[in-house]
């Protein structure tokens, strides 16, 4: 069995999920408890999170409690040497980051949750800090997996040579960084990388990203207070088109877990870090201050 530590943000929705989808849960306890997260998701690995730590020991007791998760520690970094893998949780911080440090120089395969850095300096030190131990890490949205774009990804499905298109989500806590990269990766995973430049035509809480290819197509990709939340995505190819909406939230965070424990058995990524920098240094970029 794969062993895996939860380090951090353990009663943020992120953790919630991770936890409920590797360990299972008692519903009824999490409903009293007005959990907004409560999947119902069969991982289908033979992995399981076996340590969790959190500064808040009140969250962390509940969380290990409901989704029975049987060690506790002090310090995250008691769990070097008893885990296979670590998921560095997103706890709305954009500091989260700092806490794979540790893990990272011990060799242990780590999960940062996104976004890998609000910073773009912060993030390539980070990855550099990877190859240099060695280390197999993985950051993403978790829209990078929708099933809705599964088809088109790979291969099953064609509108021919994508021209143009766009993607949009509802901007969260006013930035870009920290929720627009669900509408830039949602539309990243299908079309993959080489942008050029980014421009704003919009302003903050309403960003408006016009992304120029080195091959000169041009793609939008908004973030955008106030709409109804939604994860789109339309593009625009020579032998048609497609609208898509990613609805099935249980899929995307599965899948994106079942390649990070893929990740920590064979020690191979799922895809470049150069990817998760290219849209790291876009959004950054392209964010209104």
């Amino acid at each position: 069995m794969i062993k895996i530590g939860l380090v951090g943000g353990v009663k943020e929705y992120h953790g919630i999920s991770f936890a409920e989808i590797f360990n299972g849960y008692n519903k009824e306890e999490a409903v009293k408890r007005e959990w907004d997260a409560l999947y119902d998701v069969n991982l289908d690995r033979d992995a399981r999170i076996t340590h969790v730590w959190d500064e808040n020991r009140k969250n962390v007791e509940e969380v290990a409690r409901i989704c029975k998760i049987e060690n506790i520690t002090a310090k995250k970094e008691d769990m070097i040497g008893e885990v296979d893998g670590v998921i560095i949780t997103d706890d709305c911080t954009m500091q989260h980051q700092r806490r794979a440090i540790p893990f990272i120089e011990a060799g242990i395969p780590a999960f940062i949750d996104k976004p890998l850095s609000p910073d773009i300096e912060e993030a390539e030190k980070i990855v550099a800090l990877a190859k240099k131990h060695n280390t197999p890490i993985m950051s993403c949205s978790a829209l990078r997996y929708a099933k809705e774009t599964e088809d088109l990804r790979e291969g099953r499905d064609s509108i021919g040579e994508i021209l143009t298109g766009f993607s949009i989500c509802r901007e969260w806590q006013g930035s870009l960084v920290f929720y627009g990269i669900h509408a830039l990766e949602l539309l990243y995973s299908v079309i993959g990388g080489g942008i050029e430049s980014v421009e704003n035509a919009g302003r903050k809480g309403e960003d408006i990203l016009i992304l120029k290819y080195r091959d000169g197509r041009q793609f939008i990709v908004s973030s955008y207070e106030g709409i109804s939340p939604l994860f789109q995505v339309g593009l625009y190819g020579t032998e048609g088109s497609r609208v898509i909406t990613a609805k099935d939230a249980g899929y995307f965070y599965a899948e994106m877990l079942r390649k990070f424990v893929e990740m920590v058995e064979t020690g191979r990524e799922p895809f470049p870090p150069e990817e998760t920098l290219e849209i790291i240094s876009t959004l950054v970029k392209g964010e209104k201050t």
